[in-house]
């Protein structure tokens, strides 16, 4: 099959979606299928290959609320006049209110659904209606749907009527990585909470820092992490953390670092008030690592038996949830464990490479 991908932000550098293409397109080449990853170009340059995987940049406005949208326009019309694909898999409904064009000629559409976007905090009521306009082009665009967590799949069948099949996101179990560089931040092995996410408001950092700050503790806390655009945010997160030195903002970190970071955490905390299904979460649980998540939906789907969770943009629960985990080590050790088999036994990229590729040809052949 020959396979498009729209769109991305830099494969190499990028969030859930990024991570997600990176890992089951490079799977799928390694099957024998031809993939295109449509990526936006001021998100920083890209290789024209990676992992077998073709890599087209695509320019956009600069204006914030414009560069998906307009991204997504020049990329389906870039796709649709080079050459013919097989499956055109839109990764937003932004990109999939487009899917229309690829399918007047022909072109068989796939929207994958990440989450709600029109919940995000940042839509304003005008930014919130036309988000919700574009969920309904794009749900009425494509060939067939697809979600990565069951909840959103129950949510779209009920509200929409729309039948949706479920493919999670996936990740690969994990060796414990050496600790050498966050000695260099100046941390100890179990000695931290870690906080890996992209610094936006609905990831929930403003909770988990002032919930933090209550606790009588000399572990540290890592906020891990960063974001295009958002200073206003960025700079609301540093002052709640006012200086109080056991708080880290070690920036976007990858690699080695990434690596040890999770492996030698004591916890790792997701408090986001929305979600398609965390790849944080899941990155965590592969290591081994305890969770402790906001109760939403997706992230219980994710944690299941194998995690703890407060609720929801509730700072005194999550700080009494935060002091109950740092006084019962034996019970973080129990979860632990179990994490790591969930993760084995839910989402490892295999399944998930054998879930995509049966649900094209279905699709194919409809």
């Amino acid at each position: 099959m020959k396979i498009a991908f729209l769109v991305v932000k830099n494969i190499l550098r990028g969030g859930g979606i990024e991570k997600y293409t990176l890992e089951l397109g490079s799977r799928l080449v390694k099957r024998g299928h031809e993939v295109t990853v449509y990526s936006m170009r001021h998100y920083g340059e890209v290789p024209l290959e990676c992992r077998g995987m073709q890599i087209i940049s695509v320019p956009s406005f600069m204006a914030p609320s414009m560069q998906k949208l307009s991204c997504s326009a020049i990329a389906t019309m870039k796709a649709i006049l080079k050459e013919k694909f097989d499956i055109m898999h839109f990764h937003s409904i932004v990109a999939g209110s487009f899917a229309w064009l690829p399918r007047l000629r022909g072109y068989k559409c796939v929207l994958q659904m990440h989450g709600l976007e029109w919940k995000r905090t940042r839509w304003g009521t005008v930014g919130s209606w036309f988000t919700k306009l574009l969920e309904k082009l794009a749900l009425s665009q494509a060939n067939a749907y697809t979600a990565v967590s069951q909840t959103q799949c129950n949510f779209f069948l009920n509200h929409c009527g729309i039948s949706m099949q479920y493919i999670p996101t996936a990740t690969d179990i994990k060796p414990k990585t050496e600790a050498k560089e966050i000695f260099k931040l100046g941390l100890k092995p179990g000695k931290y909470i870690l906080f890996v996410s992209r610094l936006v408001p609905e990831k929930g950092a403003h909770y988990l820092i002032p919930a933090f700050r209550q606790l009588d503790t000399e572990k540290k806390l890592v906020i891990a992490g960063d974001t295009q655009g958002g200073k206003k945010y960025k700079q609301k997160i540093f002052e709640l953390a006012n200086g109080d030195h056991r708080i880290l903002f070690p920036g976007f970190v990858e690699g080695r670092l990434l690596n040890e970071l999770f492996s030698h955490c004591y916890i790792c905390v997701q408090p986001s008030e929305i979600e398609g299904l965390s790849l944080s979460i899941l990155e965590a649980m592969s290591y081994g690592r305890c969770c402790l998540v906001s109760d939403i939906p997706e992230n219980l789907e994710a944690v299941g038996d194998a995690g703890f969770y407060f609720i929801n943009r509730n700072i005194d629960n999550l700080e009494e949830m935060l002091n109950w985990l740092l006084r019962h080590p034996e019970e973080v050790a129990n979860v632990n464990v179990r994490a790591k088999e969930r993760v084995r036994t839910h989402y490892t990229w295999e399944y998930v490479t054998d879930q995509i590729e049966n649900f094209y040809q279905r699709v194919l052949h409809t």
